[in-house]
């Protein structure tokens, strides 16, 4: 019988510990390795655009904004992230802070944290009802795009009487570019109040005749505000880039409408709001001003009873086809006071006439009214009133080519025959807000994208099945798959036991 093999070592200590070592030194070199290609390819790296989601995709001109931007630039979302547009902003500005690290964005729900919510409203000095709207904040200059802003809908649908209105495209690269490329601009326009016959004061903190919200809204566009006279010798000043003349309570001499005439021949830019309420019935000088550019300012007041909230107010949803109003499609502006703001024909104008385009107007409905009771009760004069719609808003241009960009000698005016609604009190309810910003871009000849940038189509995907394609998607989905994982289980059980 042979004597029992002794086992012999495999490896020797000293072999062991080597191969050790060797599996220890190969885990620190992967390791390296794995972080020098991370530290590489977070400085030097490239995205590219792989969602057939187009909404999330920077244009080549967005870059060369980014690339200009050297500061740190704030970007709040301030949305609730049950908002149906949430995912598409804060996707998009994700893109945006990827291409330019000078982007810091920071998510804010102000359902969430209402607390920071309502700081951040102070801070800026946003409405009370400020929410779902991304602030931009280049050092203290500021730049708010709201959420009513972000769409284009389906007007004819709505027109058509769809009960839903459906969103077509999605603006968010536009406006956001433009917002950034704003922050950038070295020469900042600059909004010049008329004072001197108890216009709106743009300081003042007054619920309904104060305008300081308004002015707000225009230095957060990045415009500069200023109280003007055109007193003795004073002129609209050569930087002036938009003259406001709101609600004049007392007649503007003239002089006074002569300077304003011939800042305007000369490429000037207006937005006029002759109230015949707060002028007690009375002329400004603005009416015989206005009617050179094609515009009769009426003395009367403008009511429309399906659409008022108290009797004299006015809800208005009549938005004839322009930029200013494109937006608003389906949506209202509160007016106080109103009065009537209608063209005027002008026969054998020549080709650089004015050109008159009405921006809001009652429903078939309205009516004028010259005169009003002590107790507010209209009263219509047959001679003078009239019945129908009644246009209450318009936009007057010349000098430039229709369709074209606007150049600096050409003239924009925008009429409203009402000063109140963008009052501190008024400013805030309906669509009143947004429209003072579209009216003040179109003036300022502030396109709502840059050139290159259009809005992006919005996809609408749907799955059409028949009831017996359904029934048998619904078999499948709650008796097939969970039944062959079941199954499995049981065979799988079986063959153990076996």
């Amino acid at each position: 019988m042979s004597p029992p093999r002794t086992p012999q070592r495999t490896f020797s200590p000293e072999r062991r510990f080597r191969i050790q070592l060797n599996v220890l030194g190969s885990i620190l070199a992967l390791l390296v390795i794995v972080a020098l290609v991370n530290y590489l390819s977070a400085r030097h790296y490239r995205r590219y655009q792989w969602a057939a989601d187009e909404r999330y995709a920077l244009s080549a001109e967005t870059r060369r904004v980014l690339e200009a931007i050297t500061n740190e630039v704030r970007v709040t979302i301030l949305f609730d992230r049950n908002h149906e547009l949430f995912g598409p902003v804060s996707g998009l500005l994700r893109e945006y802070a990827y291409a330019c690290p000078s982007l810091a964005v920071e998510h804010l729900d102000y359902n969430r944290d209402p607390g920071r919510a309502e700081l951040l409203t102070a801070r800026y000095s946003l409405p009370g009802e400020a929410d779902d709207l991304v602030v931009f904040d280049a050092g203290g200059r500021v730049k708010v795009v709201r959420s009513t802003e972000l769409s284009d809908y389906d007007v004819a649908a709505l027109l058509a009487g769809a009960e839903e209105v459906r969103r077509v495209t999605f603006k968010g690269e536009p406006l956001f570019t433009s917002a950034l490329a704003g922050l950038l601009q070295e020469r900042q326009p600059v909004a010049c109040f008329l004072t001197g016959h108890g216009e709106h004061d743009p300081a003042s903190d007054e619920n309904k005749m104060g305008y300081s919200r308004f002015a707000k809204l225009l230095q957060n566009k990045n415009i500069e505000v200023r109280k003007i006279a055109l007193r003795g010798d004073s002129v609209v000043p050569d930087d002036c880039s938009l003259l406001i003349v709101a609600g004049p309570q007392a007649r503007l001499d003239d002089t006074e409408v002569q300077k304003i005439e011939r800042y305007l021949a000369e490429g000037g830019r207006m937005l006029a709001l002759p109230s015949f309420y707060l002028a007690q019935r009375s002329e400004t000088g603005l009416e015989r001003l206005l009617r050179n550019w094609g515009l009769v300012v009426g003395e009367d007041y403008v009511f429309d009873p399906p659409n008022t909230a108290r009797g004299n107010d006015l809800i208005c949803t009549n938005f004839p086809a322009h930029p200013i109003t494109k937006p608003l499609q389906g949506r209202s502006i509160y007016l106080v006071v109103a009065r009537s703001i209608t063209p005027l024909p002008i026969p054998g104008a020549s080709g650089d006439a004015p050109r008159v385009q009405l921006l809001a107007a009652t429903g078939k409905d309205g009516y004028t009214a010259s005169g009003l009771s002590s107790s507010g009760v209209p009263r219509p004069d047959p001679a003078r009133d009239r019945r129908g719609v009644v246009p209450i808003a318009a936009a007057v241009e010349r000098g430039s080519i229709a369709g074209v960009t606007a150049d600096r000698f050409s003239t924009r005016l925008v009429v409203v025959g009402e000063s109140i609604f963008l009052g501190n009190e008024t400013i805030v309810k309906a669509s009143n807000w947004e429209f003072a910003g579209l009216a003040v871009n179109w003036l300022l000849d502030r396109p709502e994208h840059l050139a290159g940038i259009a809005p992006r189509p919005i996809q609408e995907y749907a799955i059409e099945l028949s009831r017996s394609q359904l029934n048998r998607l619904i078999w499948l989905l709650l008796v097939v798959l969970p039944g062959a994982v079941l199954a499995l289980g049981l065979v799988v059980w079986f063959r153990r036991r076996a």
